[in-house]
């Protein structure tokens, strides 16, 4: 019989999971797997059992927020061996199960973890640690992994919008030289964003039709600083009506690049604190860990484009 370890953060999203259980169970037995259920114990412990246990596994499943799936990601790619992941959904934005078709609904993002729709994606390598789909630093950086998770499980996405305001009004600007193939340039910034999604904080990227999940590239934003609200408000727009070409930031794709600082930088790494670091060599390692994804999603000639 197939093997199955379904990881599970019970705290993700007002326990969204917890009252589902046995129907999700039910699900990976009738597909013909053997479950075992892991509930995780504190922060990394995801990854410690992944990156022990994954060889006597056909399929591994996690269910919790982005952060929980980082800590399972991190796993595989620190594992000898790394079988097909499937993630049900249960934190606050879920951005990267936006970007592999998976619905919120826990049962039916179930049914989708045991399908045969296998992709290998890219996963990001920061310095020694491992991201998903985004690395950031900056304005709003912050607010993800500061705002505490009682306030996610009873505000939801107006927990963040809360603490974004209050970001506003505290905007750094970082010294900051970048060096990838495609760009070379030190400057001041407020922002930094090496992603690959087609949603970031439960909006669309700057190109959602042109994101390209297993590519070997990632897209980058750099954004410069506004002097004034009204050239904040002229940020915004840009970015809102994905103006590529506007000159209050950068955007290009790079597989590898490079930011060093005046000082440590803070970054969030899928939502999560990444550390404070002057050096952070960002690379893409491409096609590295095989998604488990949902059918609205086709991957043809390496772009990832919704039916």
């Amino acid at each position: 019989m197939k093997k199955l370890l379904w990881i599970v953060n019970p705290h993700a999203g007002r326990g969204a999971v917890s009252g589902k259980a046995i129907a999700c169970i039910n699900v990976f037995q009738q597909a013909g797997y053997d479950v075992t259920v892991y509930v995780t114990q504190g922060a990394q412990d995801a990854t410690h059992v992944v990156r022990r246990r994954a060889i006597e596994f056909d399929r591994i499943v996690c269910a919790g927020g982005d952060g929980t799936l980082n800590e399972v990601v991190t796993g595989l790619m620190e594992s000898p061996v790394r079988p097909p992941l499937g993630y049900i959904p249960a934190g606050t934005t879920n951005d990267f199960a936006f970007s592999l078709g998976i619905p919120k609904s826990v049962p039916d993002a179930a049914a989708i973890t045991v399908g045969d729709h296998l992709h290998a994606l890219d996963i990001g390598r920061f310095n020694d640690r491992y991201f998903n789909y985004i690395a950031a630093f900056g304005v709003f950086t912050e607010v993800s992994y500061a705002t505490p998770q009682q306030s996610k499980n009873i505000f939801g996405r107006a927990a963040y919008l809360f603490a974004g305001v209050k970001a506003l009004t505290n905007i750094r600007a970082h010294c900051i030289r970048v060096q990838s193939a495609e760009l070379s340039v030190e400057d001041h910034f407020i922002y930094g964003m090496v992603s690959n999604s087609v949603s970031v904080g439960g909006f669309k990227a700057i190109e959602p039709g042109g994101v390209v999940l297993d590519d070997g590239l990632y897209e980058v934003l750099l954004v410069y600083p506004v002097e004034n609200p009204i050239e904040l408000q002229g940020l915004v727009n840009d970015l809102l009506t994905h103006n590529t070409s506007s000159s209050r930031f950068a955007y290009f794709r790079t597989s590898r690049i490079i930011f060093d600082a005046e000082d440590k930088v803070p970054w969030t790494l899928d939502g999560e604190f990444g550390g404070a670091v002057a050096h952070a060599e960002i690379t893409n390692c491409s096609r590295a860990v095989t998604f488990v994804t949902g059918e609205n999603l086709e991957i043809d000639k390496n772009r990832v484009t919704e039916k």
